[in-house]
């Protein structure tokens, strides 16, 4: 991943490495040296109190030597450093977290390297004399020389906890982004150091303080309001909700001949574009997809929220986006607002509403979440009798999902509309496909081979799906729309956010009007526009408050726009439109880049366009800004039957809108 990065900058990658390392020495030793100034009489000073700071010296660094080893394996898994995802997985689920890590990684590997590394310190430790130590204690030598020295000693350590000598703010994250190289900047911070300051601001609102003050709200709120609004769109209770609206459903370049009577919205997990077929991918490994591709819609410029399954759910269900402070929504106070969410309104309008998933719904509060929010029937994990096959850590096989989705979409298709949101699992660490496999394993670069295998495999499945599905009378009727809840780290990042983590595809298909087939879209869109474009397909103006828009009802010279955001990392978002993206974050100066996605390429270009600069940092604030105030107001979703703050009567039911 250094490949390209001149060594003058790894060396200055290992410089400002070191103040992060000496911060997380001083930290480690200052109880050290504060139990060695206190004037206590007799075995704090003996060879037994010696022996005691070693053990504890031991016990500290076994935990931080062990993470410092591991880290290599969360890196290249989400190329960033110990990040709030590291403790979300484990404060979630710690027994199927426990589970992926045994099955997944070589934990006695790095256990054995970790014993074998305390080993060497104890035996060093034990090699330091401890003759000479003073045995009586005497006030005189105590005040004449062991405070004043300890006191030195001590004060060295404050500043070295702070980073260095420097008279402004301790270190901070920011510090490590030096340069234009983002992986120099990665090996520059501490993951320890990372991982504190996760823990330190877990569950904690700091980040959002920097967003709110960017502009004044109001200025904020209309370029939102600009951003998303579509012709044809009617704001509703403008004075107390930021974006509730009335859609606009004419002008859309899709309009199908007959409207589709289902819905069904599948997630495929860790579904990279840059790896798809029918997007240029060489791999195979993804046949079903690239032929569904051939009959459908595709968005070739598509990005996830986040890059964690959860962003994913409430973005494209809720058509909320990920926000700094506020990426584990569906488990924070502020999720239990009532989000005008796609089964709510999909309800609302007659259909029934259904969730299958191969794993846990305590997973990320998934079953709590959406039963909130409109979702009537779930299964889950305990719902499967006799699967085909349990993998040891997540859950059934995609196989027996989409074999249960099949049944399950079969009942509710027999009483009326439905939609059902099919979320897959099976193609993620540690990759435990059931034997044997229905195809020939990818060839491919080796650290890549479970990732293809795991993304063959649920490609299989889908095609399971589909051939089932075809045989049905609801088939036709249907509306089917895949996507991926996210990418994965897969090369060296180039740019302070990777895009590539974040690109999926999504695929449009509706086997009842094929006029449209084969249509390869090359407009912006993030999962926050799921919902609008469904409703605009279904031509449901269902009042809404989407914070994405109908990609089908773009002007013809819009080239489309998206904000994402890094799951559990340093709060660092980007705003991507056309072929160019901002990132910007608190404690960075914003750089502008342009970019290819095929292949895969950035370059700054901060210089000489501030003009651009501008505008888009005002677009990313605002709307970042707009989302958070909106949480914390309580007026991100809507519910009826309620009192605005304004003391105005809301619409008692949908009713009175239509």
């Amino acid at each position: 991943m250094a490949v390209g990065i001149p060594s003058t900058v790894i060396l200055k990658s290992l410089l400002i490495g070191m103040r992060f390392d000496l911060l997380i020495a001083s930290y480690i030793m200052l109880p050290v040296a504060a139990w060695q100034i206190l004037p206590k009489i007799g075995w704090q000073y003996s060879k037994n109190g010696i022996r005691f700071l070693f053990a504890f010296l031991l016990v500290v660094l076994s935990p931080v030597i062990f993470i410092g080893i591991a880290e290599a394996e969360f890196y290249r898994e989400f190329h960033d450093r110990f990040n709030q995802l590291a403790i979300q997985y484990v404060f979630d689920q710690p027994g199927t977290v426990i589970k992926m890590v045994w099955h997944g990684y070589p934990v006695v590997r790095y256990l054995i390297a970790t014993a074998i590394l305390m080993a060497g310190i104890w035996w060093l430790l034990k090699k330091v004399p401890a003759k000479g130590l003073p045995v009586e204690f005497s006030w005189k030598q105590y005040f004449g020389k062991s405070l004043p020295f300890g006191l030195v000693v001590l004060a060295l350590l404050v500043f070295g906890a702070r980073g260095g000598f420097q008279t402004g703010p301790p270190l901070r994250w920011g510090d490590a982004y030096f340069s234009k190289h983002t992986y120099a900047n990665h090996l520059a911070l501490n993951g320890i150091f990372t991982l504190a300051q996760a823990a330190q601001n877990w569950g904690g609102d700091k980040s959002s303080h920097y967003w709110l003050a960017r502009l004044p709200q109001h200025e904020a709120l209309e370029i939102t309001r600009e951003m998303v609004l579509q012709t044809g769109d009617q704001l509703l209770l403008a004075r107390d909700y930021p974006l509730l609206k009335k859609p606009g459903i004419r002008d859309s370049s899709v309009s199908f001949t007959t409207r589709p009577q289902n819905v069904v919205l599948i997630q495929m997990e860790s579904l990279s574009a840059q790896f798809i077929g029918a997007l240029g991918s060489t791999y195979g490994a993804t046949p079903v997809f690239d032929q569904l591709a051939r009959q459908g819609i595709l968005f070739d410029h598509f990005f996830s929220q986040g890059t964690h399954t959860h962003q994913a759910l409430f973005a494209s269900l809720c058509s909320f986006p990920n926000l700094p402070a506020h990426e584990y929504l569906m488990q924070e106070i502020q999720g239990q607002q009532h989000f005008r969410s796609l089964p709510e309104v999909l309800l609302e309008n007659g259909f029934d509403t259904l969730y299958v998933y191969n794993g846990s719904f305590r997973w990320d509060n998934q079953e709590g979440f959406f039963r909130h929010q409109g979702m009537k029937h779930f299964v889950g994990i305990k719902d499967f009798r006799q699967p085909k096959f349990t993998d040891s850590t997540w859950g059934v096989s995609d196989e027996d999902m989409f074999l249960r989705g099949i049944t399950e979409i079969d009942h509710l298709t027999e009483k009326g509309p439905a939609f059902a949101f099919l979320q897959s699992l099976s193609n993620h660490a540690p990759y435990e496909l059931p034997p044997p496999a229905p195809f020939k394993d990818i060839t491919g670069p080796a650290s890549l081979i479970p990732r293809l295998n795991g993304l063959r495999y649920a490609d299989w499945a889908l095609g399971r799906f589909f051939d089932l599905a075809a045989k049905k009378p609801w088939f036709k009727q249907t509306l089917f729309l895949i996507y991926g809840d996210h990418s994965f780290a897969f090369q060296r990042p180039k740019a302070l956010l990777d895009l590539t983590r974040q690109h999926i595809p999504l695929l449009v298909y509706y086997p009842g009007d094929t006029r449209f087939a084969g249509q390869v879209i090359h407009a912006i869109g993030s999962q926050v526009d799921i919902l609008p474009t469904i409703l605009g397909l279904l031509k449901i103006d269902t009042p809404i408050q989407s914070w994405g828009r109908d990609l089908f009802r773009l002007d013809p010279d819009d080239p489309g726009w998206a904000l994402i955001k890094p799951s559990g990392g340093e709060p660092t978002v980007a705003f991507i439109k056309g072929d160019k993206f901002l990132v910007e974050a608190p404690g960075i100066k914003p750089v502008l880049y342009h970019y290819s996605l095929y292949p895969w390429d950035t370059q700054p270009i901060t210089k000489g366009n501030d003009g651009l600069c501008k505008k888009y940092k005002l677009a990313l604030e605002s709307y970042v800004e707009t989302g958070i105030d909106a949480l914390r107001r309580n007026v991100a979703g809507y519910e009826f039957n309620v009192c605005s703050s304004a003391g105005n009567i809301h619409p008692q039911s949908i009713e009175d809108y239509k």
